[in-house]
């Protein structure tokens, strides 16, 4: 990615900064959804407001519902940097994304779940929905057939050793993202 540079006077840099706050983001990402604006105007475009370009849903989100987020800027030996981006990169994260979720989980107390977590979920919530369907198809053909449907051959108790299965596969992900993060007292 290309970086453009540009010399201003102190106040402008102040207050340049201060609109970007404001805005849930960097400067740099203000700066560069303002030249994507200038450039759309030159060429006859429409331009793009600065309030939503280039904007994560959550900061535009934020920004407008009067909450506002803060940076703060972390010094680390050059160990504990490579290990960050180790820690991110198995999440497929940023170093930034890494350490705000780290403290969510631990003011929180939950979890905060990367990309292949969230695939494991889903793969869950799949197959109690599949489960869920087979139970309304046979609830719905007892109502129908009540008479000539016999269902002592239905092992609900192995359906719900199914359900338990799954129930428990979601706690046990969960928490074991929590160890993940270090909340360790988490029941």
């Amino acid at each position: 990615m290309a970086v453009i540079g540009a010399r201003v006077d102190e106040e402008i840099k102040e207050a340049f900064d201060a609109l970007a706050r404001a805005r849930s983001v960097t400067t740099s990402r203000l700066a560069g959804a303002l030249i994507k604006d200038f450039i759309r105007d030159e060429n006859g475009g429409h331009a793009q407001t600065t309030a939503s370009a280039g904007l994560p849903a959550q900061a535009y989100a934020a920004a407008h519902a009067g909450a506002k987020t803060e940076m703060v800027h972390v010094r680390l030996e050059p160990y504990y940097y490579n290990e960050l981006g180790r820690l991110a990169a198995q999440r497929r994260w940023y170093r930034s994304a890494y350490l705000a979720n780290l403290l969510y989980v631990h003011v929180d107390r939950r979890p905060v779940l990367c990309h292949d977590e969230v695939n494991a979920v889903r793969q869950v919530a799949r197959q109690l929905a599949d489960i869920g369907r087979n139970i309304n198809q046979i609830a719905r053909k007892a109502n129908i057939d009540s008479g000539s449907l016999d269902l002592s051959a239905v092992d609900f108790e192995l359906i719900r050793m199914l359900l338990d299965i799954e129930a428990t596969a979601v706690k046990q992900l969960v928490l074991a993202n929590l160890r993940t993060w270090g909340a360790t007292n988490v029941q």
